[in-house]
């Protein structure tokens, strides 16, 4: 695709975002530049004077550049878009920046949430204008990057509520969930930052299906459940759940430590196969589930019996 081909395209993503943020929502750096991309593309060019007029005004051709000011809606927020278009873009990747001045936002998250959007961005063709496709991805995974209000990320939290402790902490849950899959490094992030959070174990098995144990008091196994259900899934639901009281009533308490099956949260791969759908080897996740004393729920989980694969031998 020619240069001036190019220019049209991102004169015309321009146009289009110009409409969809109008007022003081888009903000160009530098509005001489638009003037000089209508140029080139409205220049005739069958005419030599005029060929060479669009040749040097191709040669000079600066780079467009622009900030979005989005609202996001949950977490109430507000968000700078900072866009870079390089020269031979749409071919060539976009820079795009998201900044907030929000305490929302600590550094590391708003690193992980401009690492997560160039990483979106890569995996869209090459060719098709992007910019508006990664605002929408912008809004719609906000809230993932938002530092959590309370002190629950430390897992000292448990102990610092000790005082309040309510009926859900009084028991002990395990919940068994089972996904369509789970390819998305995203997602496989979060789910380990998550159990490194939260004061639970268990272990996450990415692949198709893909299977997430969580066990712990009551209150952080339902958080844990209620942050996956909030990412995009093409499906997925608890299949098993377990409840134990913590207190018999007679005043004989039992410690989470001694319910536990698993030692710490991690992820589990067993006989990965190559390529984007791969599989694990059920067999060896079966019998992982049985030296974990969990045997029982394959079946709940995968609507089949258990087998031993000759490779966990």
């Amino acid at each position: 695709m020619e240069k001036r081909e190019l220019i049209e395209l991102q004169l015309s993503e321009v146009e289009m975002l110009q409409s969809m943020f109008p007022n003081e929502e888009f903000c160009m750096d530098d509005l001489s530049v638009i003037s000089e991309a209508r140029n080139i593309v409205e220049c005739d060019d069958h005419d030599d004077d005029h060929e060479l007029e669009v040749e040097g005004l191709l040669a000079e051709f600066r780079q467009i550049t622009f900030t979005i000011k989005i609202k996001i809606e949950e977490p109430q927020c507000d968000l700078q878009v900072i866009c870079l278009l390089p020269e031979r873009y749409p071919q060539d990747v976009p820079e795009v920046l998201v900044r907030s001045e929000t305490p929302l936002f600590s550094r590391q998250q708003q690193k992980r949430l401009n690492d997560d959007v160039a990483e979106h961005i890569l995996s869209l063709d090459r060719g098709e204008l992007c910019i508006g496709e990664a605002i929408q991805w912008i809004r719609e995974n906000t809230y993932k990057y938002v530092e959590p209000p309370s002190p629950s990320k430390d897992k000292s939290v448990s102990n610092k509520n000790m005082s309040k402790k309510t009926k859900e902490d009084d028991t002990f849950t395990r919940l068994w969930i089972h996904s369509h899959h789970i390819y998305s490094k995203f997602k496989r992030r979060d789910i380990l930052d998550w159990g490194t959070e939260l004061p639970v174990t268990g272990f996450c098995l990415p692949g198709k299906p893909g299977i997430i144990c969580i066990e712990g008091e009551k209150s952080f196994a339902e958080e844990f459940w209620n942050r996956l259900r909030r990412m995009n899934w093409k499906k997925i639901s608890c299949k098993h759940r377990e409840d134990v009281p913590l207190c018999d009533g007679k005043g004989q308490s039992t410690s989470t430590s001694d319910l536990r099956r698993f030692s710490g949260f991690e992820e589990k791969e067993f006989a990965v196969s190559s390529g984007r759908d791969y599989h694990m080897d059920l067999g060896m996740f079966f019998k992982f589930l049985e030296e974990h004393n969990c045997g029982s729920v394959f079946k709940i989980l995968l609507g089949v019996d258990g087998k031993v694969s000759s490779k966990a031998d």
